[in-house]
């Protein structure tokens, strides 16, 4: 025994030697690997003099952080960054979206973060502009004939030219040069001024020229009109080596995707470095979401016929990842359907005199449960990233954001008590009235897509309809009544009817198909006619468990049709849409306690008439 201690020690020791040596190797490596200066380059037409103070304070931060000297070096030509990149010579740099695409490609770079600008928003518009007036229409551009004179942006500006040949022109299969009278290149800020000064009809431009002539040129603004706008292009973003060590790079990802959020004397100073440079955060980001430019560049090599001088956008790696999930899905599928056509042994015959053993789970029905938990733990984890679980810590980081914004909703203002009140009445009558005819509406369909009351040729297209029917959003369908019938609650009574309609037809006929089969039988056996069996066989049956879904609904649609006054279909809701268009919190607490009220006070209805009729 004294022996295998012995060992036994000795084993353990030469682990930890071993261990040890290991670890301080590693050490060694990846202090090795940590470069002793950072170089981030800023694309910048400006230069060093003008955005050098804007952005020193961010990369001294940057320093700080990671415990590395960061060195800026501004430039204007961004293919001079990119190369600096690809020699090693700089490790990170803020880039605009065509560039990043570039540093990725030649550089083996990797976005990390994009920007978002002071509005909130990580993405920008190509668009056409007309001078306000002309009324040059879209489908005037469309219809060529060399009627205007057209003013695009340079050969590589996205949102000048990329953009409005990828999405407007190339699908029209439109020549500008042969569509218009003459076609001259130049800048956002000059073919605007040539839209409003009449010397060129229609121009391109972007959203961003459009803010930043509204601050510093509004009669120069007002003059133009904007008639076609492009999807959402990406905006700059910020692109690392991708050699650089993995724990360095991920504390650089932090850094920024963290720089100015939270509360605090310090968060507060960072949100001020943010806001002269025009952003409100860095948002954690990946090579994929320049994919647009990549699409865009495609698109331009087809149609000047030679190869694209960028690689194909990564959707084709994205739809690979959307569809792995289903794969997995499929093959628990067949491994169950596998196990459940494999023929059951036939049970031996039993002694009367010996205990059956207990009943055991075959692998067959394993297999199903293993498909439908599998399944549904398959889904949930493929959408963690999808629905954008990972950022939940923004909730408490920016709690002071929350508790500032929430600061009005505790001082409600009740100087329009009465009128809300008229309101929500209103609504209320509103949803009663959907309800009502929804019910009338769901007892025929529930009864025809019973399967144990009607056939197969007859309870097929029923429930499509039903799918149909409760599918489409009841903001959809309002939208619809209102072209019909205009504005105002008869719109909002039809869609909450129709939506309704489709939810009750499904719960009635699931509650007609559990029923009891006997009462039916009896009234047959008296020579009952169909509707006899309904009516004394069914109905009697089915009618608790109808009112109660039908109650339940009421007080569901009374919270819907709140909603669907947003979109002018009467009620409260108009009135709650316009006080959150005008910042007026204190009405919006006010609307929203009249809500909760009226829905309790339903509630409590509700429950006394399911106690005087069921």
């Amino acid at each position: 025994m004294s022996r295998l201690r012995t060992l036994f020690a000795g084993l353990m020791a030469l682990t930890v030697v071993l261990f040890g040596m290991t670890a301080t190797a590693s050490a060694q490596t990846q202090r090795a690997e940590q470069p002793s200066e950072l170089v981030f380059t800023i694309l910048s037409a400006e230069g060093q003099a003008s955005s050098g103070p804007l952005w020193q304070p961010l990369l001294d931060d940057l320093q700080r952080e990671i415990g590395i000297p960061v060195r800026p070096i501004f430039g204007s030509n961004y293919s001079v960054l990119v190369e600096a990149m690809r020699a090693n010579q700089a490790q990170i740099g803020w880039f605009s979206a065509l560039p990043a695409v570039q540093a990725i490609d030649r550089a083996q770079g990797e976005v990390i973060a994009r920007t978002v600008d002071i509005e909130g928003k990580d993405s920008y518009v190509s668009t056409l502009i007309v001078k306000k007036g002309s009324g040059i229409t879209l489908a005037d551009v469309e219809a060529c004939g060399k009627r205007f004179d057209f003013g695009i942006g340079d050969a590589q500006s996205t949102s000048g030219t990329l953009a409005p040949m990828t999405y407007f022109f190339s699908p029209r299969n439109i020549d500008p040069r042969a569509c218009f009278a003459t076609v001259r290149s130049s800048s956002h800020q000059a073919n605007s001024f040539a839209v409003a000064n009449g010397t060129v009809d229609v121009a391109t431009s972007n959203s961003v020229n459009t803010v930043f002539l509204g601050r510093q040129n509004p009669d120069i603004a007002n003059q133009i009109e904007v008639i076609w706008e492009s999807p959402p292009i990406p905006e700059s973003g910020i692109v690392l080596r991708g050699d650089l060590p993995a724990g360095l790079k991920a504390r650089i990802r932090e850094f920024f995707v963290t720089y100015g959020q939270g509360v605090g004397p310090q968060a507060d100073r960072q949100r001020e470095v943010m806001t002269a440079l025009n952003y409100s955060q860095f948002r954690a980001a990946d090579n994929s979401y320049l994919d647009p430019i990549r699409e865009m560049k495609a698109d331009q090599a087809r149609r000047e016929g030679r190869p694209s001088d960028v690689a194909p956008p990564t959707a084709r790696a994205d739809r690979v990842g959307q569809i792995i999930p289903f794969a997995l899905i499929g093959l628990l599928a067949l491994l169950a359907i596998g196990l459940n056509m494999i023929p059951k042994k036939a049970a031996a015959p039993s002694d009367p005199a010996v205990i059956p053993a207990p009943p055991k789970k075959s692998m067959a029905a394993w297999s199903l449960d293993v498909l439908l938990w599998g399944g549904f733990a398959i889904i949930l984890l493929a959408a963690f990233n999808r629905v954008d679980l990972p950022n939940i810590t923004n909730l408490f980081s920016n709690s002071e954001n929350i508790r500032s914004y929430g600061a009005d909703f505790l001082r409600p203002d009740w100087s329009e008590w009465q009128s809300l009140v008229g309101q929500m009445w209103l609504t209320v009558q509103i949803a009663l009235w959907g309800t009502f005819l929804a019910v009338f509406l769901a007892v025929p369909l529930s009864l025809m897509a019973s399967r144990n009351l009607s056939p197969n040729w007859l309870v097929w297209p029923v429930r499509r309809v039903m799918d149909l029917l409760r599918s489409v959003p009841d903001l959809v369908v309002a939208t619809l009544f209102i072209v019909a019938v205009g504005l105002g609650p008869l719109a909002g009574v039809l869609a909450i009817a129709l939506n309704t309609a489709g939810v009750l037809a499904k719960l009635f006929s699931e509650a007609v198909e559990s029923i009891d089969k006997g009462p039916i039988e009896g009234v047959k056996a008296t020579g009952g006619s169909s509707l006899h069996e309904i009516a004394w066989g069914v109905i009697p049956q089915v009618a608790p468990l109808w009112t109660s879904f039908a109650l339940y609904r009421f007080e569901s649609n009374s919270r819907a049709a709140t909603v669907l006054g947003l979109i002018g279909a009467g009620g409260i809701g108009q009135t709650l849409f316009e006080a959150l268009q005008g910042f007026e919190y204190s009405k919006v607490s006010t609307i929203a306690i009249i809500v909760v009220v009226a829905v309790t006070l339903i509630d409590m209805l509700s429950q006394v008439m399911r106690k005087r009729l069921l």
